[in-house]
Formats: C-alpha cells, sequence, structure tokens
C-alpha cells in the first residue's frame, strides 16, 4: 500500500531524491530529517554529552596492523545501535569527486564506505549490531549481527540487504528502521526464534507426557510427533498449497469431532508421502524423505488436539533448528523433560566453535577470491607512492588523482574481464559445494545445522558478488548449491539420529523460502 503523496515520508522521498553528487553538504540535513520523520530523537550536539553515545562525526581512533594509528570520523553513531556511513552518488558522474551511480566506480565507493564502517566498529568494545551506509536520495545498505560483541562478523560487502530509496515508505521497512533506531534487539533473529522454539517445544512435551501417561509406546508417540512437527513446518514455509491444510483441520473439523481425527491425519500423511491429492485440497507435493512411509497417526482426545492446535499455530518459520534438536529431544524423553528449555546450548555458543573451525578459512578464501576479481575487474586499490606518506607526491598528485577518476568515471570492465571474474566467482562456488561435514557423534544435528547455516550465509554473499558482475540473478533451484547431503553424521542413539535429519532438513528449507520465496 503506497503512502499519501502528501504524507511525511512521500514528501522526504520526494525531496532527496531529487538531490545528488553534495555528501558533506547534505548528509547531516539529510539524516536528521530522515529521523524526524521516523520519530525518533535527532542526534545530540557533539561533546554534549559524555562519550557521545549519539550524535554525527563521532571521533574514534583506528589501529592499523603496521602499528600506526588515524582518527577517523563517524557520519553517523548511535551506541548499541548502528554505525552509518553516507555517501552520495551522481547521476552524470560529471562533477569532481562524485562517483556516477552503476558504474564500478560508483560501486567500488560503497563498498569503500561498507569497509570504513567495518573499521570503525572494530574499534569499539561494544560493537553496534548494524552498520549502514546510504546513497543520499538512492538507496540504504544494511548489515547486522546479533552475536558477542567481541566476535561480530557482519560478513562482506555481499551479506548486504539492500533498501532502494523508494521503498522506505513501505511499512516493514519503515518499522525495520524505527527499531534500528530505538530498539535493535527487538531484530536479534536469536532471541525470536529462541523464544518460539522454547514454546514449541513445551507444547510438544505436555502433549507427549499426557500420551506416554496413557501407556503409549515413547517410540510410537516420538515418530508420530515428528511427522506431526514437519507437517507444521511445512505448512507454514508454503509447502502443503497455499491453505494452512493442517491448522484449519484442526481447528474446524478434527478438534469438534476428535473421532475424525486419526482417519483424517494418516490420509493427509498418505498423500503427502505420495504426492497425490488429498480430499479438495488438490494434489500436494511429495515428501519422499522416508518420513511419512508410515503414515500411522494416534488417536487424540479433544484436550490432547487442542495442544496440538497450540503448536500448530506457532510460527514456525521461526523455529530455531540450533536449539530445535535439543529441545525436542528433551519433549520426548521422561527423565529429561524437566530439563526442556534450561541449559541448552545456545546457538552463539556452537558458532564460537564452528567459526574457527570451518567459517574462518574459509572466509580467508573467499577474501582472496573477491582480491582477485578485483584485480580482474580493474577494481583494485590504487598502487601506493613508493615515497614517504608525506611526500609531496602523496599530499599533490593523488587527490588529482582521484579528482580526475570522479570527474571521467569509471572505465567499464570488458565482457572478457566479467567473465574471467565469473570464472573466478564460480569456481570458489564449486569448492564450497564440494565440501563434506562430518560430526561423528552429531546429536541432535545442533552442530551440523549451524555449519550449514553459516556456509548458505556465505554462498549467498558468493551469489550476489555473481549477480553484481555478471548482470544477472543467480537463481538457481536445483542442487547446485550447498545442501545437506553434505552434511553427515553419527549417532547411535536412533530417535536422535532421526532428530538430527529432521533439523537438518528444516533449517536447509528455511533457507531456501528465505531465498527463493515460494518458487
Amino acid at each position: 500500500m503506497s503512502e499519501p503523496a502528501s504524507s511525511p515520508i512521500a514528501r522526504f522521498i520526494q525531496r532527496w531524491q531529487a538531490s545528488s553528487g553534495n555528501e558533506r553538504g547534505n548528509y547531516q540535513l539529510f539524516l536528521s530529517e530522515w529521523c524526524e520523520v521516523l520519530g525518533v530523537a535527532r542526534p545530540d550536539p557533539k561533546g554534549a554529552i559524555a562519550g557521545d553515545p549519539y550524535c554525527f562525526d563521532r571521533d574514534v581512533t583506528i589501529y592499523h596492523p603496521s602499528g600506526k594509528k588515524s582518527a577517523g570520523f563517524i557520519d553517523l553513531y548511535k551506541e548499541n545501535c548502528f554505525i552509518l556511513e553516507a555517501k552520495q552518488g551522481g547521476v552524470s558522474g560529471g562533477k569532481v569527486g562524485t562517483a556516477k551511480r552503476g558504474t564500478e566506480t560508483y560501486r567500488k565507493a560503497m563498498r569503500g564506505a561498507f569497509n570504513q564502517a567495518v573499521s570503525y566498529a572494530r574499534t569499539f568494545k561494544n560493537r553496534p549490531p548494524f552498520l549502514i551506509t546510504c546513497d543520499i536520495g538512492e538507496s540504504f545498505q544494511i548489515w547486522s549481527d546479533f552475536g558477542a560483541a567481541s566476535e561480530l562478523d557482519y560478513g562482506s560487502y555481499d551479506a548486504r540487504q539492500e533498501i532502494p530509496f523508494g521503498d522506505l515508505a513501505k511499512p516493514e521497512i519503515f518499522e525495520l528502521f524505527v527499531d534500528i533506531f530505538t530498539d535493535p534487539q527487538k531484530r536479534n533473529p536469536e532471541k525470536i526464534a529462541a523464544q518460539v522454539t522454547r514454546e514449541v517445544a513445551a507444547d510438544l512435551a505436555d502433549l507427549a507426557k499426557s500420551l506416554e501417561a496413557e501407556g503409549r509406546d515413547p517410540k510410537l508417540v516420538a515418530d508420530f510427533l515428528m511427522r506431526c512437527i514437519f507437517t507444521m513446518f511445512a505448512e507454514d514455509v508454503g509447502l502443503l498449497q497455499k491453505e494452512p491444510i493442517f491448522t484449519e483441520n484442526l481447528e474446524e473439523r478434527w478438534q469438534p469431532s476428535p473421532h475424525k481425527f486419526q482417519a483424517g491425519i494418516e490420509a493427509l500423511w498418505a498423500a503427502m508421502n505420495e504426492g497425490k491429492p488429498f480430499w479438495d485440497y488438490g494434489k500436494l507435493l511429495q515428501f519422499n524423505g522416508g518420513l511419512f512411509e508410515d503414515s500411522s497417526a494416534i488417536a487424540l482426545s479433544g484436550e490432547q488436539l487442542a495442544t496440538l492446535l497450540r503448536a500448530a499455530k506457532r510460527d514456525w518459520q521461526k523455529v530455531e533448528p540450533a536449539i530445535f534438536g535439543t529441545l525436542l529431544e528433551r519433549a520426548l524423553d521422561t527423565k529429561e523433560r524437566s530439563k526442556l528449555g534450561a541449559h541448552y546450548t545456545p546457538r552463539a555458543y556452537v558458532e564460537r566453535l564452528v567459526r574457527p573451525v570451518v567459517l574462518e578459512p574459509l572466509r580467508e578464501r573467499w577474501r582472496l577470491v573477491q582480491i582477485a576479481v578485483d584485480g580482474v575487474l580493474g577494481m583494485g586499490e590504487e598502487p601506493q607512492p613508493s615515497r614517504g606518506e608525506n611526500s609531496r607526491l602523496d599530499k599533490g598528485l593523488k587527490p588529482l588523482a582521484a579528482e580526475a577518476i570522479g570527474a571521467i568515471g569509471a572505465i567499464e570492465p570488458t565482457k572478457i574481464q566479467r567473465d574471467r571474474a565469473v570464472l573466478e566467482l564460480e569456481n570458489f562456488l564449486k569448492e564450497l559445494r564440494e565440501i563434506t561435514i562430518l560430526d561423528p557423534a552429531c546429536g541432535t544435528g545442533n552442530f551440523l545445522y549451524v555449519t550449514m547455516d553459516l556456509m548458505k550465509e556465505l554462498e549467498s554473499e558468493v551469489l550476489a558478488r555473481l549477480a553484481e558482475v555478471s548482470g544477472r540473478d543467480q537463481l538457481r533451484l536445483d542442487f547446485e548449491q550447498i545442501n545437506p547431503s553434505q552434511f553427515l553424521g553419527i549417532e547411535i542413539n536412533p530417535r536422535a539420529a532421526a532428530i538430527a535429519d529432521l533439523v537438518v532438513w528444516i533449517g536447509y528449507l528455511q533457507w531456501h523460502f528465505r531465498r527463493f520465496g515460494d518458487v
């Protein structure tokens, strides 16, 4: 739904889309007006509050690997919220020092703004969860990380969420910025997912407990609930047509008449297993992983169906697989049920092992690939003069060269250069997709899932860079991607192994729908 032309956000967009090429003259006015539109406080005067927790041009000291240090100034900083660097490209590139939008020089300038923001973030003991760059009147780019402050990894430039300027009027985008300015932890996906996951596990524990109290075989109960779990997840991500088949029938047909439940759910699972029509809902997708080969169900009472309905109404898209396996195992285990929701290994702890062992070597390799790609495209850093930093050459010719580049715009890469860069990126993707991860005591699959999730993040960055270089979106729906077949586990507990399989597949499908939607 678009905003009326007279609304504050519409006027703001119209006013600033008409500007270009005046970053230094515009950024403070632009960001102050943006704060007004959002309904959040403007930055405080610099020096008015000790430590300058929210101000323009926040001073920082950058320490370089060589041992030298230099002064830096953050365009807009808010403590525990964000670091923002502003740029403003031009439409023609004719103005000295202004990069023309859409050119390689422009893309290099925006990557430089991101790298600058990262270098500023590293100077803080408590790093903010959000990094933002913006091209005034054109777009915002956002990166986030809610890990431990000392371990934040915003990803590479290609991990950005890009927001065209016109999209600021969309309610979900507007609300995102309000939260970034006022309460960024509301956007912490780990906290949101952990809460939903604990609630789901508690529902399942209540149901398992009531079934076992009736003398049901714990293995049959576990298998039955596993099928229910995947059905609820599949429904919420859109794999069961567009209608809430499971929840709708629970609420309208089975809970009012509990005697109809067992036959009804068995018919649904048989249709899912074979990819056949289910009642008047039409043909279903085939779920051929083996979970529904046995479509037998357990008869439930009205009270038990109410518990299952409560679980079905949770937001299964937000379930966090990194802790789901542990909580599900406890929900299904009589001895462990009292520990539900306590003392599980949080995702952040799992990442402390996975990142240095698996991700850091891959990210270092990715950094080298990016350097190679930039070199092929002619986008590498300008060679440094051989004389000292304070030489007349540095003070005179280097600024002149920078102004000349800004005035004439970039020399666009040739087709041969782009093809070579694409090959570099595709070779790295091939490397990622040939890696095999083995957990010899996988438990319920938490470590396998987190490793896959972090590798998928890296893959997404590579695909974003590949789309930028090639000029086409890398929409690949086949198994030419990091997938569950690369993540293997050994476990002597059959139920834990089955849960691990479920956890990895739920995590993989969550990624699929985040990237491809319902395609």
